[in-house]
């Protein structure tokens, strides 16, 4: 069970212990707060317009506030607060221990939390993105040598022609994300439908050997403006998800349409598998989904891809019945 944060502060009203939950409630490290009045580091707590600390520390009794307000940049936040008198145990000095239990986190503090996620993220791309260069040299030399030897096998050319496009594109974009930031990259005109029909073909050795059956439904799309690069990416990470859901066989069916809505219309790309499906406790948790395989990490990046284009995904899981994971591109302002 979680611990709740907490806090101890002498009679003079310095804290004299400050534990790790109380420091991620606050943001403040106990290297800031150690001997410090408790007031200086916390909203001060009050009660009959007087501190409450000092009103246990004189009187010895036990106090319970409940729904306690706190300020928050957001409006603000409550919790019940327990404030007890205790003994310490290497000296005789009186202290007073402040337990807090927070009714639900303050926003700011979500939002930093994810910034830090995504701080995080970022370095690791980045050592990623240098990482990658020199494999991706040596596979396309490999593929430029097995297209020319076997010229005359036209699958084979036709995987190696995609191939090379791919590493191309992969060695640009990692140029390009070295040097710049994702809002500066380039934007064209892009098909979708051609864009799922080259994905279709990439991904058909995978299927096969996973005894998967595949059925693509392309739909009348109109052109959309974006980084095709990213949407692929996005679009290949749900497919790659889909499949490696499906260890045993299975159905996989990506359909394409349009779908207005009240804030405009959109391109919808649907994926629905017949793998195990999501637990209900992870489906607003794009990050949990399954860390060891990274297929969590594939489904939090099409999010972000699809947010920053003004986009958004929608899961709909059933365990032991599959999974449809729905991509929405808008497609008046991109």
């Amino acid at each position: 069970m979680m611990k709740k944060p907490y806090f101890c502060t002498d009679k003079q009203l310095r804290i004299c212990s400050w534990e790790k939950e109380i420091s991620e409630f606050t943001g403040q490290p106990a290297s800031s707060a150690l001997g410090h009045k408790y007031y200086d580091i916390f909203p001060r707590i009050l009660t009959d317009k007087k501190d409450a600390l000092s009103r246990v520390i004189k009187n010895g009794k036990p106090l319970i506030l409940k729904k306690y307000p706190f300020p928050c940049l957001y409006g603000g936040l409550t919790a019940d607060i327990k404030i007890k008198p205790a003994k310490a145990s290497s000296r005789n000095s009186d202290r007073v221990t402040v337990a807090i239990h927070p009714h639900a986190a303050c926003a700011v503090a979500k939002k930093l939390q994810q910034s830090k996620k995504l701080i995080d993220i970022g370095k690791i791309a980045s050592t990623l993105a240098h990482g990658v260069r020199n494999p991706l040299n040596a596979l396309k030399g490999a593929v430029v040598y097995l297209g020319g030897k076997y010229a005359g096998e036209d699958t084979l050319v036709e995987f190696t022609k995609i191939m090379e496009e791919e590493i191309s594109r992969l060695e640009d974009f990692i140029s390009k994300f070295l040097s710049s930031s994702v809002s500066e990259t380039e934007v064209s005109e892009t098909d979708i439908n051609t864009l799922l029909k080259k994905i279709e073909v990439f991904t058909a050795l995978q299927i096969y050997t996973r005894n998967i059956h595949s059925h693509y439904e392309f739909g009348n799309l109109p052109p959309i403006t974006m980084n095709s690069f990213h949407l692929e990416q996005a679009i290949l990470n749900v497919i790659n998800n889909a499949i490696e859901a499906m260890k045993n066989g299975g159905n996989l069916n990506i359909r394409s349409s349009t779908e207005e809505r009240s804030n405009g219309l959109f391109v919808v790309i649907a994926v629905s598998d017949t793998g195990p499906g999501i637990p209900d406790n992870k489906q607003n948790g794009l990050t949990d989904e399954n860390k060891n395989s990274g297929r969590g990490f594939g489904l939090f990046i099409t999010h972000e891809i699809l947010k920053h284009y003004g986009g958004h995904i929608e899961i709909d899981s059933k365990k032991n019945v599959g999974t449809m994971i729905t991509l929405f591109i808008p497609c008046n302002k991109l």
